[in-house]
């Protein structure tokens, strides 16, 4: 029996100087735990992951290019918490190349990135992050919220609706020395929300997040502020999914109504843990990422772990 291996490489810099690390590439020939749903739209979704590679992040990045090139996503979602420990300060900043663009370098990646600010993003400059978007071609954060459209005019048509839940969360607006940018106008977010959710006609609509609505993290759990302002807008439009991070597990739960709730935290840094876990119908402190796909009929949401195990997967249906 013979095997073969291909390797990707990269420059590393230490102390010494340069070093050529190498690492097995992700090989499409690979037969993938799992399969788009068919004539659909398949993205995959990552939060609270950027530090500088360590940690289980680039085993998340690797695993992410392994199933990218088999199910050809049509984009990566980041749910915020981009940059340990205190975001980044500019559009120079090295952490751009540590975190991001020397983590995520498999040429199935080669897609758009949507992007969502977390609360460690707002501890330097929110607008840097804004800014980079226009000497990227994937980093995707054209506004702290907006709204993107991914293959209009099909019936695989999805609507991303990406929230900045921050200045919802009364804790930071109590501390503007450490959120120097935090206090805006929530209202006039939540009423542009509530217009673009009142025009989507999209098969499908997907709203994003840093932080839960509702979570079984003992590191961050239900969110009251955005039970009471979000969840509300969410059942008003029956919204299917909401998607987070924050707490740094990988979650499903269904509390009741149309919506149901997604936490993909495991994108790279420190996991949290658990408290009542039977609340959700999934819940595991685990680096990994969300592969979601939609068509005319149906959802379906997979987590994957850091060493590419498919550790969940649900599917439900359209509803009118």
């Amino acid at each position: 029996m013979r095997f073969r291996l291909r390797f990707a490489c990269c420059w590393l810099v230490v102390s010494s100087g340069l070093w050529l690390a190498c690492k097995p590439a992700a090989d499409s020939s690979v037969k993938l735990p799992l399969t788009p749903l068919s004539g659909s739209t398949t993205f995959l979704a990552l939060a609270d992951w950027g530090v500088q590679g360590q940690l289980h992040q680039q085993e998340v990045a690797d695993q992410m290019e392994r199933y990218a090139a088999g199910l050809t996503p049509a984009f990566v979602l980041m749910a915020g918490d981009n940059f340990y420990l205190k975001g980044v300060s500019s559009t120079t900043d090295p952490l751009w190349q540590f975190s991001f663009e020397r983590v995520y370098t498999g040429k199935h990646l080669n897609i758009p990135f949507y992007v969502a600010l977390g609360n460690h993003d707002y501890q330097q400059s929110p607008q840097a992050q804004i800014d980079y978007t226009k000497q990227s071609s994937r980093w995707q954060l054209p506004a702290r919220y907006y709204t993107q459209v991914i293959g209009a005019g099909t019936p695989r048509a999805l609507r991303l609706l990406v929230l900045d839940t921050n200045p919802f969360i009364t804790a930071y607006r109590q501390n503007v020395g450490a959120y120097p940018d935090i206090l805006q106008d929530t209202g006039r977010q939540l009423r542009w929300a509530d217009s673009v959710l009142a025009a989507a006609r999209e098969p499908w609509t997907i709203v994003v997040g840093h932080h839960p609505v509702y979570s079984v993290g003992a590191d961050h759990g239900d969110q009251p502020e955005l039970v009471s302002q979000i969840q509300p807008l969410l059942a008003k439009y029956k919204v299917p999914l909401y998607l987070c991070g924050h707490s740094h597990t990988l979650q499903y739960l269904r509390p009741g109504g149309v919506t149901d709730y997604a936490v993909s935290g495991g994108g790279g840094s420190l996991l949290g843990t658990l408290a009542d876990s039977t609340r959700a119908s999934f819940a595991r402190a685990s680096g990994g990422f969300a592969v979601v796909s939609v068509n005319a009929d149906s959802l379906r949401l997979s987590f994957v772990s850091n060493i590419g195990q498919v550790l969940f997967q649900t599917q439900r249906p359209r509803r009118q």
